[in-house]
Parts: C-alpha cells; sequence; structure tokens
C-alpha cells in the first residue's frame, strides 16, 4: 500500500483565489498529472509541457516560490527545482540590474 501523495495547501492565499488561475493551462486538467508519484517520469513530462505552453507561468512558479509550495509541478518547476532555488536564494543586485558587461559594453559600441 503507498501513503497518500500531500495535496496543495495554502490557508494565506488558495491558489484559487489567485488573480491569474483562470487562465491557467492546467485549469480543469487531472491534478494526479501535477502530483505525480515519484519516478513517474512520463506523468511529470505531461505536466511540464502544459506549463510550456501556459500564458500564466510566471506568476504560478511565483506563487510556488513565495508559498514555498513543497509538492508538486508548478509553472514548470518540479519540487526538486523549486527547492534548489529556494535554497540558492534571490539573484544577486548586479544580475537583477541587469548591468551590461564589460564586453556587451564593447559589442555595443561597434
Amino acid at each position: 500500500m503507498t501513503a497518500p501523495r500531500p495535496r496543495p495547501h495554502n490557508p494565506a492565499l488558495p491558489v484559487r483565489a489567485a488573480v491569474w488561475w483562470p487562465a491557467a493551462s492546467c485549469r480543469g486538467a487531472d491534478i494526479e498529472t501535477f502530483f505525480p508519484p515519484p519516478g513517474d517520469l512520463a506523468t511529470v513530462q505531461r505536466a511540464l509541457m502544459t506549463c510550456d505552453q501556459c500564458p500564466v507561468r510566471i506568476p504560478c512558479r511565483r506563487y510556488a516560490l513565495d508559498h514555498r509550495e513543497r509538492h508538486g509541478i508548478w509553472g514548470g518547476l518540479t519540487e526538486e527545482t523549486r527547492e534548489t532555488l529556494l535554497r540558492m536564494g534571490p539573484p544577486t543586485a548586479r544580475a537583477r540590474s541587469h548591468e551590461p558587461t564589460e564586453l556587451e559594453l564593447r559589442t555595443d559600441a561597434i
């Protein structure tokens, strides 16, 4: 017998209350696709393909990261990828500001 898989739960903001939810490509899809059992790579690939075409992939991804969703595929990110991103922390100020590198400055002058 396998243990039941956890379901997303966030008392602060249920996902269906999010402004972007009505436009999500996964809306109405089988939820099992986005909460596959461990090792089910075919189902993971199906979920990621759905996310790749989703017009609200970025807000969904932000939601999952901001609310530290531990389970499932959100915004095209697996549990492992989200965990890695959270562990890495936010990008540096330089990366956020998109300051040009010396090479980019030279390329622009050509």
